[in-house]
């Protein structure tokens, strides 16, 4: 069974690169692609977040 970090990087980061990579017709992209795209992803969710929240 695996632990519960690696549970939420493969659901929440490389699952959103891979719903992100779909969209640009990448059908079937790889391991390593799908976690950087989603780590992009989530560090500008975050980012903008932050920024939103000190008012900018």
């Amino acid at each position: 069974m695996r632990d519960l970090s690696s549970f939420l990087i493969d659901t929440f980061v490389t699952g959103m690169g891979r719903l992100l990579l779909r969209e640009m017709n990448e059908h079937d992209p790889p391991e390593i692609l799908a976690l950087v795209i989603g780590l992009a992803f989530w560090a500008l969710l975050i980012f903008l977040v932050w920024a939103v929240m000190l008012g900018w």
